[in-house]
């Protein structure tokens, strides 16, 4: 399983950057500010909705966790029993319709090593209560967004039911915005038209890098970079570069320009 990480650690700018990450963080920012919440993570993958079948599926995520956290869940494969990522992938559950809110905390159907995974985020700072919301596009774009709190055990059922409109609210704009012209199944015709190489050059200039950078990275020669995104220009029938790159993004074909991190 591959993760394609956006990672902003506390609400913070991370590490790396690119084309939008600011737009993003100031969301980011509003989106805790109107809940109170402690963290946000939006979790989706390039199917349409309905789970995974695939053997490695590659997931997009977004999240305001702190780095040590992200380290270990790493380290640990926690993805193997994070009920987030098992909700949009592996777990024979069907889909909640838009706007379903689960509690994580309290949720009596979780394996046992869910539940210490769970215990291990609130041991670690990350709240008591773990509230997912799902959230789908107008293309069937499926995401799940998990929010975090600190609330009494006691309170925890009124906060649900004081929030529920927000949260729902809140999941469907985040979704909206981070994909919502995503159309899976015109992203996978599209796609069959580009070149791997011009769809890795379109989606480093997409993220603001130039096409000496490009080569840097891809190992090709700058010469080479222009004539994938030249080719990508006309299989696409767009005028300029940032149009290109712009119905790309649009369609599907490359993902938002918020990635900073990409691990296995």
């Amino acid at each position: 399983m591959y993760f394609d990480l956006a990672h902003f650690p506390d609400f913070q700018q991370g590490l790396f950057s690119g084309n939008g990450t600011g737009d993003t963080l100031q969301m980011l920012v509003q989106i805790r500010q109107q809940l109170s919440c402690k963290h946000i993570t939006h979790i989706g993958h390039s199917a349409p909705a309905g789970p995974h079948q695939g053997s490695a599926p590659e997931i997009s995520v977004l999240t305001t966790l702190p780095m040590n956290w992200v380290l270990r869940y790493s380290a640990k494969n926690y993805y193997k029993v994070d009920p987030l990522v098992q909700g949009i992938t592996v777990s024979p559950r069907p889909a909640d319709a838009p706007g379903t809110i689960r509690n994580l905390s309290a949720e009596s159907g979780l394996e046992a090593q869910s539940k210490q995974f769970l215990r291990d985020c609130e041991l670690r700072g990350l709240g008591n209560l773990f509230l997912t919301v799902d959230a789908c596009n107008s293309y069937g774009f499926r995401g799940i967004t998990e929010f975090t709190f600190d609330v009494e055990t006691s309170e925890q059922t009124a906060f649900i039911d004081r929030t529920r409109k927000r949260l729902a609210a809140v999941a469907t704009r985040l979704h909206n915005t981070l994909h919502g012209n995503r159309n899976p199944v015109l992203a996978a015709v599209v796609e069959n038209l580009l070149t791997k190489r011009e769809i890795d050059c379109l989606y480093w200039a997409a993220n603001g890098k130039t096409d000496g950078e490009i080569g840097e990275i891809l190992n090709i020669a700058r010469w080479t970079v222009v004539t994938y995104l030249q080719n990508a220009k006309n299989k696409l029938g767009c005028s300029n570069r940032t149009s290109t790159v712009a119905t790309a993004l649009a369609l599907g074909v490359i993902q938002m320009p918020v990635i900073t991190n990409r691990f296995k």
